[in-house]
């Protein structure tokens, strides 16, 4: 079955009001006088992004049906027992969601007219994490990857659904201020400057090639990436790593931000996306990646 095949995020505040002056208009008397009118001054960027609340639980998506086009903040909520995420995926060529759901039956990468534009990456259960993007008007589907436990997708048990994008009625807020930025590349993780314990706006670029995403994990005491690997095709006893957040799968000139508090701990990067040549994942390929957060 066509996929992505990874691991994996709301109350939200409403996008801010675009405030715009009528136009003026002055006159003169006389056999002469015509009627003029001043230029209104332009509208005003929001303050900030339009805020998306989205909540997940098994195997479901609780998420608007239409929302203003701009920069966007999904606060992704996982309200399930088990791991979620969120991808957005713009529809080109008049496609619609069943067109996307029939060429997920198939193998091999998406349809170009299929754009993964990013979104929130997994969160622990009843927990949640953020993902900020810039989307058009049009037509998108929000869907889950994630195939774990079991290895079937959860958009085939239902997390998959429409969002339509309308035009908005202003200039799109400006992205948020980003301490850091991460590169994606085939097979690699780039960053800026080193993660450290706090708060941080991470910008997450994707280079050309396939697409790739970033699942941030923050491992437990004493444990390492192979134990990552062996727990999850069962998801039996206490996991070895906790999912903190990350960006979902998105495409060149498609960066995506998110927010996430760090603690002291060793954490681990590592893209689950299948490649698009040998369909292994590419955390096989070397893209996973171990960091000491101090």
């Amino acid at each position: 079955m066509r996929r992505f095949n990874g691991l994996g995020i709301i109350a939200v505040g409403a996008g801010a009001l675009i405030a715009c002056q009528p136009n003026q208009h002055a006159s003169t008397t006389g056999d002469s006088a015509a009627a003029s009118t001043a230029a209104a001054p332009p509208a005003a960027a929001p303050a900030g992004p339009t805020m998306v609340t989205v909540r997940a639980r098994d195997f479901v998506f609780d998420a608007p049906d239409q929302i203003p086009a701009g920069m966007t903040t999904f606060r992704f909520v996982n309200d399930g027992p088990g791991l979620h995420h969120l991808v957005v995926i713009r529809l080109d060529s008049a496609k619609t969601m069943a067109d996307l759901q029939k060429a997920l039956q198939a193998p091999g990468p998406f349809p170009s007219w299929a754009v993964t534009m990013g979104g929130p990456n997994a969160t622990d259960p009843q927990t949640e994490g953020n993902g900020t993007i810039e989307l058009a008007a049009g037509n998108y589907v929000l869907a889950c990857f994630v195939d774990i436990p079991g290895g079937v997708p959860h958009f085939a048990k239902g997390m998959i659904r429409p969002l339509t994008v309308t035009a908005a009625s202003g200039p799109s807020a400006a992205p948020p201020t980003a301490d850091l930025t991460l590169t994606l590349s085939s097979y690699k993780f780039d960053l800026s400057q080193p993660l450290t314990a706090g708060t941080h706006t991470i910008k997450v670029e994707t280079s050309a090639g396939q697409p790739h995403e970033v699942v941030l994990l923050r491992l437990e005491p004493g444990k390492t990436s192979k134990d990552i690997l062996a727990w999850m095709p069962t998801m039996k006893g206490a996991p070895p790593a906790h999912a903190v957040g990350g960006a979902t799968p998105s495409s060149l000139g498609h960066p995506v931000y998110f927010t996430v508090k760090l603690v002291p701990g060793r954490y681990v990067l590592v893209c689950f996306l299948p490649d698009d040549k040998d369909g292994k994942p590419h955390f096989a390929h070397g893209m996973m990646q171990t960091v000491d957060v101090t």
